[in-house]
């Protein structure tokens, strides 16, 4: 009877440690997946540039096309309401957020929170960003755009997990080269 109990034991264990591995190794996945995401709406927003200033020899973004472009990104690759709430079926369980640098030839910097601005000011080449969500640290030396996504909590079936505070968070700038 003792084998019996202390094998069940054991069995009960064993399944729990491989549902948090299945569970583990999806989180690193969809982490790796939340970076290229980041990269990917970094890419995009720095697509959208001011004609009349690319004319005349300056990278100036557009920044509302930018920001819609992000949003849309974010939205279809996640999975997410317009209020950037989980749909059913998402692998994030809470609302998703992100925030955006952009840095041109205007020499202005705008960041915003999803489409709010949410700080201006002006900067020159050779200045230091720090996320302030990552601790990712990048030299300006180009006109570029950082996108920071933080996804939030993941699914973990096992739901002692939820006492812990397990969070992702990406960063990803986009600088565009010089044409010289």
């Amino acid at each position: 009877m003792k084998v019996l109990i202390v094998g069940l034991a054991i069995t009960v264990l064993y399944a729990g440690f491989l549902v948090f591995q299945a569970d583990h190794n999806r989180f690193i996945i969809k982490q790796e997946e939340l970076k290229a995401l980041a990269n990917e709406c970094s890419g995009a927003a720095a697509i959208y540039y001011e004609k009349n200033a690319y004319k005349d020899g300056y990278k100036v973004f557009d920044i509302s096309e930018g920001n819609k472009a992000i949003g849309f990104l974010i939205r279809e690759n996640l999975k997410l309401d317009e209020e950037f709430n989980p749909l059913g079926g998402a692998y994030w369980v809470d609302t998703i957020d992100y925030y955006v640098h952009y840095y041109d030839d205007s020499g202005l910097m705008s960041a915003y929170h999803r489409d709010s601005l949410t700080e201006t000011g002006s900067f020159s080449y050779g200045d230091l960003y720090v996320d302030p969500v990552e601790d990712y640290m990048k030299v300006i030396s180009e006109p570029t755009v950082i996108v920071t996504i933080i996804a939030g909590r993941p699914r973990y079936r096992l739901t002692f997990f939820e006492a812990f505070e397990i969070t992702a968070a990406r960063s990803s700038a986009y600088e565009y080269v010089s044409r010289d």
